[in-house]
C-alpha cells in the first residue's frame, strides 16, 4: 500500500511540473508541500473569475431589462390602471428618487447619479472584495506558479473586457434591452475601462514584485549573471506574457487618463484620434499577452464579435439610409453665434426619427472627415395629407466663430451657394429610446439650456401635434417652456417652429419663460422686465426674424431651477402627473435633476393624506456632454 502511494505521489509530481511547464512555468523540482500549495487557488481553476464577472455584468443588465418591460407593461391598458395607484406610486417614486439623485460636481469631475453609483459601486466591491478576501496573494517560489492575486485580477478583467466594448458602442444591444441609448452607458464604459486598468495593474504588480526580489537558480546553468526571475523571464528567455503586458498596459493608460473631461474637451477631435489608435495598439498587444493560456482568446473573440456586430450594423443602416439619396442640408446663420441647418428629406430616404433623437452629422463641404451629434430641433411629419411630401430635419447649434467647425460653416452661409451634402448617422436617444410617453401626464415642463432648446422644441412639437390630432391616450393640459440663454435675441431661433406647433392651442395651454443669463438690459428695457412679448406676425420661411412673435415672458437673471420647480410641483393640482424634459449644459440637468429627486422623496416617503400637489413626476434628461 505505502509502494501505491508513494507512486500516485510520484506521478502527481510529475504531472504538476508537465502542466506548469507547459504554461511557461520553470521545470525546477517541487516539493510535495509546494504542490499541495499548487491547489490552493489552483492555476487552471482561474477562468472561474472571468466568468464570475460576466455573470455579475449579464445579471445586472437583465434586471435592468426586467424593469424596462415591465415600464412597457405599464402602457397597456391594465398597466395604466395599476399606475394611478397610490402604491405604485410610491414606489416608482423611491426607484426614481434613486435613479434620479445626483452629486454636484467638484471642479471637473462630474458625478453620475445615485442609482449609476450603486450599480458601480457595488460591481467594484464585489470584485474587490473578492480579490482580496481570498488567499494567498503570492506563491512560496517563481517556479511553483504565477502569484494566484495576478491571476485573480487578470481573469476578472478578462471579463469585463467584452463589455467595454459593448458599453461604448453607438448602435447598442445592452441600450435596446436596458431602454436607454448609447449616451446613457457612456458612464459606465468609463468607469469599467479604469477598472479593467486597475486590474491590470494589480495583474502586473506581483508578478514584479516576487519576480525582482527572488533570483533564478543556476543550477542549469543558464543563469550564471544571477539575473532576478523576472529579469531573466524577460531579457533573456524572452517569453511573451511580459513585454506584452506592458506594451499593452501603456496604451491602455493613454486610453483611461486620456480620456478625462479636461483633456477631452480640450481638443476633443485630437481625444478621438488617439483614441482609436490606442484602442487598436491595446487590443493588438492584449491578444498576443493572453496567447490562448486557459481561455483567455475566448473573451477576446467574444469581444471582437460584440464590436465589429455593431460597427457592421451602424455602417449598414448609414449606407441604406443614405445611399438613396445623400440628403442636401441648407446652412443659415442665426443670432448669438448659431447656425441652423435644415436638410431636406424626401419620404423614401429611409431617415425616420422621433422627438428628442439625435444623429450624428458629417459636413462634406466643411470637414468631410469628421462627424458631430446634434439634437433634431423638430419633429417628423405625422400628417397622412403629407406621407408623398418632403420631410424636413432642422438642426441648431451654436457655434465658435474662431476655430472648429465655426468659420467654415459661417463662410458657407454667407456664399451664393449656401448647402452642402451630408451623411446622417443615426438617429440615437430621445424619449423613444428611453420608452418614455410624455403625452400621458397632466402637465410638462421643457427645460432648455441655450442649444439644448432644440430637444424641447422636438418634443413641444410632437406633444402639440398629438394635443390637436386628439390621439387616444394623451392627457395634456398644460406646458411650460423655460429657456435660458446668454443673449435675448437667440429667442428668434426657433420662433417659426414653435409658432406653427401652439398656433391652435388654447391661450395659455403653453406658457414662455425666457431667462437671460448674458448682458444686462438697457434702463427703457428694465421697465418690461416680466412683461409678456407683444406677438407680431409670423417671419417668412426664408429669412430669421429680428423680432420674436411668441409670447415669451422675460427675466433677466439666471434661473434657480430648483425653486422654481418646486414651487410647479406644489402649484400642480393634487393627484396630477408631470413630465419633465431637460436638455442643457451638466450643470442645469444636474439642478433638475437634483430637484425632481427631492420631490420623489416627499411622493415615496409622505404619509396617506398628507401629500400635497403633484403625485407623479416623470424626468428625461439629455447632456452637452458625455
Amino acid at each position: 500500500m505505502s509502494t501505491l502511494n508513494d507512486g500516485a505521489a510520484s506521478l502527481a509530481h510529475e504531472l504538476a511540473k508537465a502542466f506548469l511547464a507547459r504554461r511557461g512555468h520553470s521545470h525546477a523540482s517541487m516539493t510535495p508541500s509546494e504542490i499541495a500549495e499548487t491547489k490552493v487557488d489552483p492555476y487552471e481553476d482561474t477562468p472561474k473569475y472571468a466568468k464570475a464577472a460576466v455573470i455579475a455584468i449579464c445579471g445586472a443588465i437583465a434586471l435592468l431589462g426586467l424593469a424596462n418591460l415591465f415600464t412597457i407593461f405599464m402602457r397597456t391598458k391594465l398597466g395604466s390602471r395599476l399606475a394611478r395607484t397610490r402604491a405604485y406610486r410610491r414606489k416608482v417614486a423611491f426607484y426614481r428618487w434613486i435613479e434620479t439623485s445626483q452629486p454636484k460636481a467638484a471642479g471637473w469631475i462630474r458625478f453620475p447619479t445615485a442609482g449609476v453609483i450603486g450599480i458601480i459601486v457595488l460591481f467594484w466591491l464585489f470584485i474587490g472584495i473578492w480579490t482580496f478576501a481570498q488567499q494567498p496573494y503570492y506563491r512560496s517560489r517563481w517556479n511553483v506558479g504565477s502569484p494566484p492575486l495576478a491571476m485573480r485580477t487578470g481573469m476578472f478583467a478578462l471579463g469585463c473586457f467584452p463589455f467595454i466594448l459593448a458599453f461604448g458602442a453607438k448602435w447598442n444591444l445592452v441600450g435596446f434591452v436596458v431602454g436607454c441609448s448609447h449616451e446613457k452607458l457612456q458612464v459606465f464604459h468609463q468607469w469599467l475601462s479604469h477598472l479593467f486598468l486597475i486590474l491590470s495593474l494589480l495583474h502586473t504588480f506581483p508578478f514584479v514584485v516576487q519576480g525582482t526580489h527572488e533570483i533564478r537558480p543556476n543550477t542549469d546553468g543558464l543563469n550564471p549573471h544571477g539575473y532576478s526571475q523576472l529579469y531573466y523571464s524577460w531579457f533573456v528567455s524572452h517569453k511573451v506574457y511580459y513585454w506584452s503586458g506592458i506594451a499593452a498596459l501603456v496604451p491602455l493608460v493613454v486610453l483611461c487618463w486620456g480620456s478625462l473631461a479636461p483633456l477631452r474637451n480640450r481638443s476633443y477631435e485630437i481625444f478621438k484620434l488617439l483614441h482609436i489608435v490606442s484602442a487598436i495598439l491595446f487590443s493588438g498587444f492584449f491578444y498576443v499577452h493572453c496567447n490562448a493560456l486557459l481561455t483567455s482568446w475566448r473573451y477576446i473573440w467574444a469581444t471582437a464579435a460584440i464590436y465589429f456586430t455593431s460597427v457592421l450594423v451602424r455602417f449598414g443602416l448609414i449606407l441604406v439610409r443614405n445611399g438613396r439619396h445623400v440628403a442636401r442640408g441648407r446652412v443659415e446663420a442665426l443670432a448669438d453665434n448659431a447656425v441652423r441647418i435644415t436638410v431636406r428629406l424626401p419620404y423614401n430616404s429611409g431617415h425616420r426619427w422621433t422627438a428628442g433623437q439625435h444623429y450624428f452629422v458629417n459636413f462634406f463641404k466643411v470637414r468631410p472627415l469628421e462627424s458631430h451629434p446634434y439634437t433634431v430641433a423638430n419633429a417628423p411629419r405625422n400628417d397622412p395629407s403629407s406621407v408623398a411630401s418632403p420631410d424636413r430635419l432642422v438642426l441648431v447649434f451654436r457655434i465658435n466663430p474662431l476655430s472648429g467647425l465655426g468659420p467654415r460653416l459661417l463662410s458657407l452661409a454667407s456664399s451664393s451657394s449656401p448647402t452642402t451634402p451630408v451623411l446622417l448617422d443615426g438617429p440615437y436617444g430621445g424619449l423613444a429610446a428611453a420608452n418614455r410617453d410624455f403625452g400621458r401626464h397632466d402637465a410638462l415642463v421643457l427645460v432648455g439650456g441655450g442649444a439644448g432648446m432644440s430637444f424641447c422644441t422636438a418634443v413641444l412639437e410632437e406633444v402639440c401635434g398629438r394635443v390637436l390630432r386628439e390621439e387616444e391616450g394623451v392627457r395634456v393640459k398644460k406646458i411650460d417652456v423655460w429657456w435660458a440663454v446668454r443673449d435675448e435675441e437667440a429667442k428668434t431661433w426657433f420662433d417659426n417652429q414653435i409658432h406653427r406647433a401652439t398656433e391652435y392651442l388654447p391661450k395659455g395651454f403653453v406658457t414662455f419663460h425666457l431667462f437671460v443669463t448674458g448682458a444686462q438690459p438697457s434702463d427703457e428695457s428694465k421697465e418690461k422686465l416680466d412683461q409678456e412679448d407683444e406677438p407680431t406676425p409670423p417671419c417668412s420661411a426664408a429669412a430669421s426674424c429680428a423680432t420674436s412673435h411668441v409670447p415669451w415672458r422675460k427675466t433677466y437673471v439666471r434661473p434657480s431651477l430648483p425653486d422654481l420647480l418646486t414651487a410647479r410641483f406644489c402649484a400642480a393640482p393634487d393627484g396630477s402627473t408631470l413630465g419633465i424634459a431637460s436638455c442643457g449644459p451638466a450643470s442645469l440637468t444636474t439642478d433638475v435633476r437634483r430637484a425632481v429627486a427631492a420631490r420623489q422623496k416627499v411622493i415615496a416617503f409622505a404619509r396617506a393624506g398628507a401629500e400635497r400637489g403633484v403625485a407623479e413626476v416623470e424626468l428625461h434628461t439629455e447632456e452637452f456632454e458625455w
